[in-house]
């Protein structure tokens, strides 16, 4: 699965003025997705309502939904639900969640949401993903050379995806470096193989990555 970033990021809108600013200053405030993956969510009620198990994000890179997994009997599952970004309580802590519904209203979500209006088929149609997706994917640079593993990706408490975490090749040197996710997918699909780099070469790629430092990530989460 592929993430190929453009090398012009598009412009994004919703950005934030807190989001604007330089990716160290804001990279350990957020939480990474795969941490999140396998959180209890429980209702404001206190009710159980079962483990995240997907993280849906838009072409911007804003969060749209969680995909959980809902509570049987025993261990086995007894349906899933796409839950609202906007139902989620903030700020987001990885392990447990809160989700601002009642009991009743929690069953009432699906996991295929309807569309609201038809589709524009004179406007291009840009996909949403599932964080599974990218995680574990390959690294490559522009010529196809391969970088590295794609190890996480890295959401804002508001849900905006600020970087992509690629853990380097053992000829590249090694290492975690994150990079900037640039507002928008661009020539990006879904249903491509890798994820790209905006580099042509790996001198580049490391000039431009931030190195990723672990204890800080967990530091924070013991706090």
């Amino acid at each position: 699965m592929a993430l190929g970033l453009c090398s012009a990021a598009r412009a994004d809108t919703d950005q934030k003025a807190g989001q604007q600013l330089p990716l160290e200053q804001t990279l350990y405030s957020g939480w990474r997705g795969s941490q999140l993956l396998g959180s209890h969510i429980f209702s404001k009620m206190g009710e159980y309502l079962g483990r995240i198990r997907n993280i849906v994000v838009a072409d911007n890179g804003q969060v749209k939904a969680l995909v959980a997994e809902g509570a049987g009997i025993g261990i086995t599952p007894e349906f899933v639900f796409r839950l609202p970004w906007e139902d989620v309580v903030k700020p987001v802590r990885e392990g447990v969640l809160i989700a601002d519904l009642t009991d009743v209203r929690s069953r009432q979500y699906g996991l295929f949401p309807l569309p609201l209006v038809e589709p524009d088929e004179n406007k291009p149609q840009v996909e949403d993903f599932l964080v599974t997706k990218v995680l574990g994917d390959y690294a490559r640079l522009q010529t196809g050379a391969g970088y590295g593993l794609v190890k996480d990706v890295v959401f804002s408490q508001q849900g905006r995806m600020l970087a992509v975490l690629v853990a380097r090749d053992a000829a590249q040197g090694g290492g975690t470096l994150a990079f900037p996710y640039p507002g928008g997918t661009g020539r990006w699909s879904p249903s491509a193989s890798y994820y790209g780099l905006p580099f042509v070469t790996a001198e580049q790629a490391d000039r431009a990555g931030l190195r990723v430092d672990p204890k800080r990530f967990e530091d924070r989460g013991a706090g």
